[in-house]
């Protein structure tokens, strides 16, 4: 079996998604939807108070020392990842997030409103990543981004993981 390219991963991902719904998520306090250039983000369809619960998480529970990683994953403790599940899975990050991500039992994350969350608002929390080379740039448009995906403790060093890749794409385009 070979691999697929990134284009039929493509056709194929949409026709999955049109005929199965499998990122398709929708119930009386949130729907999953498509967001311009962005891709997907999950979205309030009512009203939730300061301290409101806004789902409970569940997904797949994996060892840091047997994970191999992906944007989606968040941390339960010390010991134990979670790859949350649809609609979790496409929760975004914002540098100012209307939610938290707070542990609810052994097995489950909460998703708790930290203000009012209007209808139609997309929910977001953040991430708070340590700085990686991987590190995606942040596109969340908040007036405090912190221009990358980290907590606020974590910039100066993203600035310099941001600068040895500069360095890295000069050197490669001048080789």
């Amino acid at each position: 079996m070979t691999a697929l390219s990134k284009k039929r991963r493509a056709k194929l991902q949409a026709k999955l998604d049109k005929h199965h719904g499998y990122r398709h998520y929708e119930d009386d306090d949130i729907a999953v939807k498509e967001i311009k250039g962005c891709g997907l983000g999950v979205f309030a369809q009512r009203q939730f108070l300061p301290a409101e619960l806004v789902i409970e998480i569940h997904g797949q529970l994996l060892r840091h020392d047997q994970y191999e990683g992906s944007t989606y994953v968040m941390e339960m403790d010390e010991q134990w990842y979670m790859e949350p599940a649809v609609p979790a899975a496409f929760l975004n990050h914002s540098c100012s997030p209307n939610c938290e991500l707070v542990q609810l039992t052994k097995y489950t994350m909460g998703l708790v409103a930290i203000c009012n969350v209007e209808p139609e608002s997309q929910l977001t929390f953040d991430y708070g990543w340590q700085a990686d080379d991987w590190i995606p740039e942040c596109r969340c448009g908040a007036k405090n981004c912190r221009g990358w995906v980290v907590e606020k403790s974590q910039v100066k060093k993203m600035r310099e993981f941001a600068k040895k890749r500069e360095k890295k794409r000069n050197k490669a385009k001048s080789a």
